[in-house]
């Protein structure tokens, strides 16, 4: 076998880290892993018919990717409680009001999904403004590999950030658990979609949803488009960080920063380091 054949420190790390967190995930959230399996088999044929860029399923850095997947739901969720709990309570006296309760069904719904796009976009938008959250959304835009899978490369702490400005808002307006439970499920099925290396543009909602198009724009490397594409579109276009050129595509993916190209536990390490 040659040298560069041979399997890397971190690639046998990052193989037993996967190995353990599937393992851990069987016994702890099995339905999380038929749900993984479930969007191989939707994701894979699609990406594969449409393919933006041609690329292996089995691309460098997707044992880490997978990990991401499996583990982070769990750790997202108990520290998004932690972050809304520790933000909310000076606010606490806003829940009396319960506003939710006082709104008829369409309007209050409505005031949910304008606060959940606007509180998604601030959050998100701040991870790349400031240097110390930046650190940690770093990891995410490390992909160099965009599909489906890859949208699961978050640090956790990161990904709770952005919750808790997606979620807080609500909680304080007195809406309860299945608004946000609600969210959560938006808020994953639009990241694997937006993430999937497929050419289709999607004419009539390039401007109304985050399409692949759209959101790839967001993590390339590309000068230009450099903080841009944050949330929704019409959110961006609102605050001014809008782009999407019709005559081109991004010419690559990735981050100038070092953050290590794959291993989960050197992904959670990074912003420490």
């Amino acid at each position: 076998m040659k040298t560069s054949e041979r399997p890397t420190r971190t690639g046998v790390l990052s193989a037993i880290t996967f190995t353990v967190a599937l393992v851990v995930a069987l016994l702890v959230r099995g339905n999380a892993v038929v749900g993984i399996a479930v969007l191989f088999l939707l994701f894979v044929p699609l990406e594969k018919l449409f393919a933006l860029r041609p690329q292996n399923v089995f691309r460098p850095g997707i044992v880490t990717d997978l990990t991401h997947l499996l583990v982070n739901n769990l750790l997202v969720s108990a520290a998004t409680v932690v972050f809304v709990v520790i933000g909310a309570l000076p606010l606490i006296w806003l829940r009396r009001f319960d506003v939710q309760s006082h709104l008829p069904g369409a309007v209050a719904a409505t005031v949910a999904v304008l606060t959940v796009l606007v509180g998604n976009y601030w959050g998100h938008r701040l991870t790349h403004q400031v240097p110390f959250l930046w650190r940690f959304h770093a990891v995410h835009h490390s992909i160099e590999y965009m599909d489906w899978v890859a949208s699961g490369r978050l640090h956790p702490l990161d990904s709770a950030f952005t919750q808790t400005f997606t979620v807080m808002p609500l909680f304080l307006l007195g809406y309860g658990g299945g608004a946000f439970a609600a969210v959560v499920v938006f808020v994953t099925l639009l990241a694997l979609f937006q993430h999937a290396n497929v050419r289709m543009r999607f004419p009539f909602l390039r401007w109304v949803v985050n399409t692949p198009e759209w959101h790839h724009w967001h993590h390339a490397i590309d000068d230009d488009a450099r903080n841009k594409n944050f949330g929704l579109p019409l959110v961006d276009l609102l605050f001014g960080t809008a782009y999407l050129p019709k005559d081109r595509r991004p010419s690559g993916f990735g981050t100038h920063d070092p953050v290590p190209p794959e291993g989960y536990l050197a992904h959670l390490a990074y912003p420490f380091t």
